[in-house]
């Protein structure tokens, strides 16, 4: 479900999420956006009503540096990078929206296989433990990729197949509809909605690729969560305690 915020993009919660057999993710407790750092007044107020406890940044220090979080009340803000420095991981330099493809695919078997973006993911689990239950929010610049990474495997680790997770996944691509547009009616050229065609929407291939990355490397994601993550039956006998009704 998305929701529209004065200063916050690509926002939508996990509630209501249903599990093959029937589960369904508890209402007012997942959240993932875009950053926070134009979230307006009442954005916040908002946030802070809903009851979050925790967000979880994983911008790099220089995203973050330009446009830091608004202060939810009430919150912890915890700063978890899969990337420290991602200007200079892909770069996105190019013009060409072959190359920039190119560059976002090698983005995922980062995020897959890198050990920085493993410890990040395997804080942000962690987190998840510890909050209990209560509403988390999680998010990066614009709530797509590296944010999209995590829910996608928050969502394998609640028992969500593979196709489920991706389906939510693209999801995102219905705020990067309104944001082309928006170049649209400001008469971008060709050449630049062609670019940004690359740039803000997601891609099943991509998503795909992070599954074939973490397979090809553990066997299943069920290995993958338990070996590199930490999670674990126990640990996933946990979350859907806390997170599935």
């Amino acid at each position: 479900m998305f929701y529209t915020f004065d200063g916050i993009e690509n926002a939508r919660e996990l509630g209501g999420l249903t599990r093959s057999d029937g589960a369904r993710i508890r209402e007012n407790a997942l959240f993932r956006t875009g950053h926070l750092g134009r979230a307006s007044a009442a954005d916040v107020k908002w946030l802070s009503d809903w009851g979050v406890k925790l967000v979880i940044d994983m911008r790099d220090r220089r995203e973050r540096d330009r446009s830091p979080d608004r202060e939810v009340p009430g919150a912890r803000n915890l700063w978890l990078p899969p990337v420290p420095d991602l200007e200079e991981v892909i770069p996105i330099k190019s013009t060409v929206p072959r190359e920039v493809r190119q560059v976002f695919h090698e983005f995922y078997r980062l995020l897959s296989l890198h050990p920085t973006a493993i410890e990040a993911y395997e804080s942000f689990f962690r987190e998840l433990l510890a909050a209990e239950g209560q509403p988390v929010l999680w998010h990066c610049t614009q709530g797509k990729d590296r944010t999209g990474v995590g829910t996608m495997l928050l969502l394998s680790a609640l028992g969500f197949d593979q196709q489920t997770a991706i389906d939510e996944y693209l999801l995102t691509n219905q705020f990067a509809a309104g944001q082309l547009e928006a170049m649209r009616l400001a008469r971008a050229s060709e050449e630049e909605l062609a670019l940004m065609g690359e740039v803000f929407p997601v891609f099943e291939r991509n998503a795909r690729y992070y599954f074939d990355c973490v397979t090809v490397e553990y066997g299943t994601m069920d290995n993958y969560l338990e070996l590199a993550l930490g999670i674990g039956p126990q640990e996933r006998a946990r979350l859907e305690e806390y997170y599935l009704e």
